[in-house]
């Protein structure tokens, strides 16, 4: 029977009792051997002089405690927290042993076992050893990992809070630093406060309210709001609350605030982008790094229609419209530089529209994309093509019918010496052709569209210096006086020579009689000037404020051309016209930039 009760005992040993480490401090070894096997189940060491490392239960007897008694009590305080259970066993009275050993007792051993006794009462002795030695090694290892979650909070780079939900206000238990740096209040002023102290004026009331909803259904929520801290400061606070139930109930609320304000601003900067890109008149476009296209403004979706998923931008053209698309993507991509081409959108009547498609590459969240802003100068482009023609017809078609009147103008008058009104009318006819064809002339020498593609570098007063003989033969009468200096370098237009004889032969159909001309060069650090004067008459009024204007109205126009081309020239090189008015007769002077030496 008694054999039964050992066994049953024995299988009540945990399984994890076979990993444990007895170490026997005997003096007896007969004593040692009869424990020994009574400690199968076991890990059985030798005890000598010191307590074995890998411990987990020491029993001695009385000689070997004498030997191990300050090794005992040292092993046991390296232990803590973990229990490190120590037994005595010694024949004797149960008593008598207790009142002998009572001062080493907690300190070097937990209890005493006399002997003999039956095996199962030992066994079972250390079976509870066993026992608590497992379950203080539990609560050492839950008592690291609260420690380690602790300090994990502590350090946390979000702030953490925990809420009373048994109290009605909330109250805080727990906050970590970064709670404390995130709001600027200390653990001590908010501990025992419901979190409504973070709320202000700006704080909306429909987000106070999802907080409550979700307390009333005891529901997780995440709300972002306006909050504040404790200087007063606002800040986008991103709360997520999430409920801790314990038997079933919720005890507690966790909390975790992240200040979200750099996003909160990003995204209302970027609200106002989207709103800007979505009211401009031109199409606007972003696309990937392929090519493919992922954002359209409203104009783009007007201009190009839907564009569906892996669209590429080329996909959106003819073949030749596409291969510009690719060129100009590579090129992109290869210098890094905005580029420009025209291309050609076909319409479903078979109509075309020109655009001029600027690319550039941007970055957005650390991936490079490419910004697409095409522009419809489908107009401009028919008023150049419509210029152009009248530009033919004036150069060619006009001026060869001119010349043919012009040469009929001439044997008229040479034919009627004695017919005094057929010959002023013939020689009205041949100045008024000869007005023409000089405008013509003018035209076909000078290109209408000057850009700063026709600048050139000259030495303006070298330049003036000579032309100063051809204007003196030109002009026999006029006395022509020049102020130039040494050297004058300046970005000059192309038609310099045209603008100069446009300039004195206006300035001598202004002169007094005897007509006389100025003709003067100043070289500034950053300007070169050509003065053209005259003592005569002053430029008409209507031709100074269409000049200023930079237009002509039906009401207010110049007399020619020439003054016009003169000024595009000028300003087509970064220069200017402009007239000065004076005691000393009427200046029409051009500006250029100076030569730069650099």
């Amino acid at each position: 029977m008694a054999d039964a009760r050992d066994e049953s005992v024995e299988r009540e040993i945990d399984d994890d009792d076979a990993t444990l480490s007895v170490a026997l401090g005997f003096e007896s070894a007969r004593n040692r051997e009869l424990l020994a096997g009574l400690l199968e189940r076991y890990d059985v060491v030798t005890a000598e002089q010191t307590v074995p490392d890998g411990t987990d239960i020491c029993i001695v007897d009385a000689g070997g405690f004498e030997r191990l008694r300050e090794p005992l009590a040292a092993w046991r305080r390296e232990e803590r927290p973990t229990a490190a259970p120590a037994l005595l066993v010694s024949s004797g009275d149960e008593n008598e042993l207790w009142n002998r050993y009572a001062d080493v007792i907690g300190e070097s051993i937990d209890g005493v076992q006399p002997v003999p006794a039956p095996k199962r009462a030992i066994r079972s002795r250390i079976s509870g050893f066993a026992a608590l030695r497992r379950y203080s090694e539990r609560a050492s290892d839950q008592q690291d990992q609260l420690e380690l979650y602790g300090r994990a909070m502590d350090d946390a780079q979000v702030g953490i809070t925990i809420a009373d939900a048994t109290a009605e206000e909330l109250p805080l238990v727990y906050v970590n630093e970064q709670f404390c740096r995130l709001t600027g209040y200390s653990r001590e002023e908010v501990l025992g406060r419901g979190c409504q102290f973070l709320q202000g004026p700006e704080t909306d009331e429909s987000k106070r309210q999802q907080f409550r909803d979700a307390f009333a259904v005891e529901e997780p929520v995440t709300v972002e709001l306006v909050n504040y801290r404790k200087d007063g400061e606002q800040f986008w606070n991103e709360v997520e609350v999430l409920p801790v139930y314990e038997d079933g109930s919720v005890t507690h609320y966790i909390g975790f605030q992240r200040d979200v304000t750099e996003r909160r601003e990003r995204e209302t900067q970027l609200e106002a982008y989207e709103h800007i890109i979505q009211t401009v008149t031109d199409p606007v476009l972003v696309l990937d790094t392929e090519g493919h296209v992922t954002y359209t403004n409203g104009t783009a979706q007007e201009t190009f229609g839907p564009v569906p998923n892996r669209t590429t931008f080329a996909d959106l053209f003819d073949d030749d419209g596409a291969a510009a698309v690719e060129d100009a993507l590579s090129t992109l991509r290869e210098l890094g530089e905005e580029q420009t081409r025209e291309l050609s959108l076909f319409g479903s009547t078979g109509g075309a529209a020109t655009y001029q498609v600027r690319f550039q590459l941007a970055s957005f969240g650390g991936e490079e994309q490419v910004i697409v802003v095409a522009r419809d100068i489908t107009d401009i482009r028919r008023h150049q093509n419509r210029l152009a023609v009248l530009d033919r017809v004036l150069r060619h078609n006009l001026r060869n019918k001119l010349n043919i009147v012009a040469g009929h103008a001439q044997t008229l008058t040479a034919q009627s010496p004695e017919g005094e009104r057929v010959s002023d009318a013939a020689e009205s006819i041949e100045t008024a052709t000869g007005s023409l064809l000089d405008i013509v002339n003018a035209i076909r020498e000078f290109d209408v569209r000057p850009d700063e593609a026709s600048a050139v570098e000259r030495d303006v007063a070298a330049f003036v210096r000579e032309c100063e003989p051809e204007l003196r033969t030109e002009y026999p009468s006029v006395e022509l006086t020049t102020d130039l200096p040494e050297t004058a370098r300046a970005r000059c237009p192309a038609q310099l020579r045209f603008c100069l004889d446009e300039l004195v032969g206006s300035a001598v159909e202004r002169a007094n009689e005897p007509p006389t001309i100025w003709l003067t060069v100043t070289a500034g650090v950053e300007t070169v000037t050509l003065r053209v004067r005259s003592d005569g008459e002053p430029l008409p009024d209507v031709e100074q404020r269409a000049l200023a204007a930079g237009t002509e109205t039906q009401l207010e126009h110049t007399q020619g051309v020439g003054i016009w081309l003169t000024q595009w020239a000028v300003e087509a090189v970064g220069g200017g016209l402009r007239v000065e008015q004076g005691d000393d007769g009427t200046t029409v002077a051009l500006t250029f930039p100076a030569h730069s030496r650099s």
